[in-house]
């Protein structure tokens, strides 16, 4: 916690700017501290900012040394407070602010005067004269509502001591001014403006100010009924709000407030039976000030845990691999061009240019990068301002309706892939009206930076799918368009389905044209290269085996081979259900140079060369990388659900996806008593099956799977075929290599051995989904003779063989076993091979003039332009690689 004794409040307004220092022990302003300074709201962004500037640094200067702990500003919004990011627009007041990043500025520019350089924090005008009236009051009723009376209407909510901005009991935001009133808003009736224009209606001439109007309302009736009308109005107003709300003291502030008495009795006759205690604020600027104090103390007390995990984050810099086994962080080292670390070295870039783009992925922080960034600017002297996209952003509610089809309603898993653009998340006229500012270096950020369309050095941020899941569980991201994060579960379904394609799609358009791109993903540092050696590696990675980054989930079933025989995982996670070994939409793929490590999502590689992957594939899948290899590992620990995937045609018209999860069990490891589910027993009936599912979700009782489903003992290296609409799972006691087709979400859980998940919450079962996609003829013994995979010797020669795994019709990908004892040379046959250790330490992919050392169990790839390879086995075993690749008769036409 940090020990903060004063520190700096501000309250900024339409035409001025008050600062002053505050006691917080004694939860007073020092008055000999107190600045005043008139601003122009219509001057350019960086004239604004630098009288800002100046009235916060002469009130430090006034305190004469006092340590102070941050600044906290009241503002009028709309605003990113979070954030510190001015949303306001056509208002004729600060639209020159418009998307820029506030904090950032202040943040850099006072680094040296405060004692705590990152406490700078924002609140709302209304919101901070509330909390500032309270805590400097001691104010401590129930439901607060406050009021303020002046060039508009702000308000704010409180309850039990904390400020509410979304809750059903107050306005969205907390927010009265847009609420609509008589065929306009509120503001549009309680407001300075109203009361010159009424005034001027009602008497024939202009006024100054309300001032003057209420001077000549204590001996003029005409001018008394415009306060009366006012009251009126205002109680109109509040009458049902403060009601729904349950207010115990409503607050009321703002120059209007001091005229009270003209317009109380109109007011209180409006309000009713809504009798709270009214409380009158003697100074509203003091109060704002106070309260943005206030708001430093709380923002200081919240967790900004941005990870919710104990696995370890990939390190930045490259260590020697020391071990011979598994390697958790694989990375392959580029021939061209530099990756280099660290904001400094990627300011000095960057500060030759007058105009930057940072776009980037859903789940990077920004906040953080654009922090760093623009204080090592700062320290190289360039002068910067940072403006937020996120400001351009259609309304939430517009966004939420537009892309509630896509998102399944109440369904807790599934939705319907978008078909969208990112362009259609925001608002032209708020794109157009992102200024960049001539008398310094202008950077605009965020997802979708891009399409504001300067004539500026474009920047890419790419992170990691398991850190941006991570960072979602924590709390903290945000989809795109959304105001406020939202629980886990339900924002990965909104990423999955809504964000990762559209921000896919933008980042496959973008690739030419990157300057820079940016590995998100680390907490207290970055690594970057120029666009042309990410495209380089892309290029040369192509040509030559390589590994995807893996990562590692826990499961309610998961077991313990993976944390036994890979090292490098932490020992805190419950277990390892998952090792997403090379599921493209989830995998990244790591480029180092001389010890530096830069990761960028496997999807780069398919969008700048999808034939040199793909090669005959290419013309069926296009940019979609087709089969997948994960494992599944139940050793010591539970079943699988009992499961089936969609049909084709289901999975396309109820999911939008373009091809089906059809999947294989190979068996990499498995204890003697281990099985697997697959199959109808002979005779089941369809009927009988589906009351017997029914019947323990709704009455928890639990099914004899038994007695419908077939149970086949598991060995090592053995297949088991599971094409759509197959009933299967996996028993426990095995480390299963999932080799499959690539979509990975599309599991419906019929039946769920009657557990909870890791969090204490029932799993969701897809029951009616599930009969709709089963496929019943696969009973009796058709499972033995077409579920089960045949093994046969296809080509041998002196100490190697090759064995084809048979699958299934259905499926499009073969499976072969390598088995050598010194060498094997492959062809390609201009063919991406996905291929596995599965038995053997160590073997050497050798592909035109570069070596890769694969450890037992590690996954790589031979893309189609690496052609022919050779495998060295190193180790003093027999080694047997398993190899999958699309069948040839499927690359003969178009998807």
């Amino acid at each position: 916690m940090k020990d903060i004794k004063y520190a700096i409040g501000v309250d900024i307004g339409g035409s001025h700017i008050a600062a002053a220092v505050v006691d917080v022990q004694h939860r007073k302003i020092i008055p000999e501290t107190k600045v005043h300074s008139k601003l122009d709201s219509h001057e350019d962004a960086g004239i604004i900012l630098r009288v800002w500037l100046e009235c916060i640094k002469q009130s430090i200067k006034k305190s004469e040394g006092l340590p102070i702990g941050g600044v906290g500003i009241s503002i009028p919004g709309p605003a990113d407070y979070d954030k510190g990011i001015v949303h306001i627009q056509g208002v004729d007041k600060y639209d020159k602010l418009f998307a820029i990043n506030m904090r950032h500025f202040l943040t850099n520019e006072l680094a040296g005067l405060l004692l705590y350089p990152d406490n700078v924090f924002f609140i709302n005008d209304a919101a901070g004269f509330l909390l500032g009236e309270t805590w400097s009051q001691y104010l401590t009723e129930e439901k607060i509502a406050a009021i303020t009376l002046g060039t508009g209407i702000g308000s704010g909510f409180m309850k039990d001591g904390l400020l509410l901005s979304d809750d059903d009991t107050i306005p969205d935001h907390g927010e009265l001014f847009n609420l609509p009133y008589q065929s306009k808003t509120v503001e549009d009736w309680i407001s300075t403006r109203w009361f010159l224009h009424r005034y001027k209606e009602q008497c024939g001439y202009e006024a100054a100010n309300v001032k003057e109007i209420a001077d000549q309302a204590a001996t003029d009736s005409n001018t008394r009924m415009i306060f009366e009308e006012f009251g009126s109005n205002l109680g109109t107003v509040l009458s049902p709000v403060l009601a729904k709300f349950g207010t115990d003291l409503l607050i009321l502030g703002g120059n209007i407030s001091k005229s009270y008495p003209l317009f109380k009795a109109t007011f209180e006759e409006e309000l009713g039976e809504v009798t709270p205690r009214i409380h009158f604020a003697k100074e509203t600027e003091n109060a704002a000030i106070l309260g943005a104090v206030k708001n430093i103390l709380a923002m200081n007390e919240m967790d900004f845990n941005k990870r919710n995990t104990a696995q370890f984050l990939m390190p930045v810099n490259r260590e020697e691999k020391q071990l011979e086994g598994y390697d958790v962080f694989p990375s392959f080292e580029i021939s061209e061009g530099t990756v280099s670390q660290g904001f400094e070295s990627l300011a000095r870039e960057l500060s030759f240019y007058k105009k930057v783009c940072i776009d980037g992925y859903v789940g990077v922080d920004w906040d953080y990068l654009m922090g760093g960034l623009s204080e090592a600017l700062r320290q190289l002297g360039v002068k910067n301002i940072t403006y937020s996209i996120d400001a351009a952003y259609k309304d939430a509610d517009v966004i939420d309706a537009m892309i509630a089809p896509f998102l399944g309603g109440d369904d807790p898993v599934f939705g319907r892939l978008y078909e969208g653009d990112l362009e259609d998340f925001f608002q032209r006229d708020k794109l157009e009206s992102l200024v960049a500012d001539d008398d310094c270096l202008s950077i605009v950020y965020g997802s979708g930076a891009s399409l504001c369309n300067w004539d500026a050095k474009l920047v890419y941020v790419d992170i990691p799918k398991n850190e941006i899941q991570y960072r979602s569980r924590a709390g903290w991201v945000r989809n795109i368009g959304a105001q406020k994060p939202i629980s886990a579960k339900p924002q990965y379904k909104r990423m999955f389905f809504v964000d990762w394609p559209v921000l896919n799609r933008h980042k496959q358009n973008l690739l030419s044209a990157i300057d820079f791109v940016v590995d998100g993903q680390f907490l207290n540092d970055i690594s970057w290269c120029a666009g042309s050696t990410l495209r380089a590696a892309l290029a040369e990675m192509s040509t030559h085996a390589f590994r995807a980054r893996p990562w590692f989930e826990p499961g309610v079933w998961g077991g313990d081979w993976i944390k036994n025989n890979i090292d490098g995982l932490s020992d805190e996670v419950v277990n390892y259900a998952w090792s997403f070994e090379l599921i493209v939409p989830e995998n990244g793929i790591v480029i180092s140079k001389k010890g530096v490590n830069l990761e960028v999502s496997f999807d780069f590689l398919m969008y700048n060369d999808h034939q040199a992957i793909l090669g005959d594939a290419a013309k069926t899948f296009g940019t979609d990388f087709p089969i997948r290899f994960d494992f599944l590992d139940t050793f010591n620990g539970e079943n699988l659900s009992l499961q089936c995937h969609p049909k084709p045609n289901f999975i396309s018209e109820q999911f939008g996806e373009k091809f089906t999860q059809d999947e294989t069990y190979y068996i990499l490891d498995a204890a003697d008593d281990a099985n697997v589910y697959l199959g109808f027993k002979e005779g089941v009936n369809k009927d009988e099956f589906h009351q017997a599912l029914v019947k323990s979700q709704q009455e928890g009782k639990e099914v004899e799977v038994e007695k419908y489903v077939q149970i086949h003992p598991a060995k090592k290296h053995d297949l088991f075929l599971i094409p759509h609409g197959t009933i299967h799972c996996s028993g426990i006691n095995n480390l299963v290599l999932e080799i499959s087709s690539t979509p990975y979400i599309y599991t419906f859980k019929m039946y769920d051995w009657m557990r909870l998940d890791l969090n204490g919450q029932p799993r969701p079962l897809n029951i009616e989904r599930g009969m709709a996609n089963l496929n019943f003829d696969c009973q009796g013994d058709v499972v033995e003779e077409e579920y089960i995979s045949k093994q046969t010797v296809t080509a041998e020669g002196k100490g190697w063989k090759e064995v084809q795994l048979s699958t299934h019709p259905q499926h499009f990908y073969e499976v072969y076993r390598m088995e050598f004892n010194d060498q094997i040379h492959v062809e390609g046959n201009n063919q991406c091979h996905i291929l596995s250790l599965v038995e053997g330490s160590q073997v050497e992919v050798v592909t035109g003039d570069r070596k890769m050392v694969v450890a037992y169990a590690e996954t790589f790839v031979i893309p189609s332009n690496a052609g022919s390879y050779t495998i060295n086995n190193l180790g003093s075993s027999i080694a047997k690689v398993v190899k999958s690749f699309v069948k040839p008769e499927v690359c003969n036409y178009e998807s």
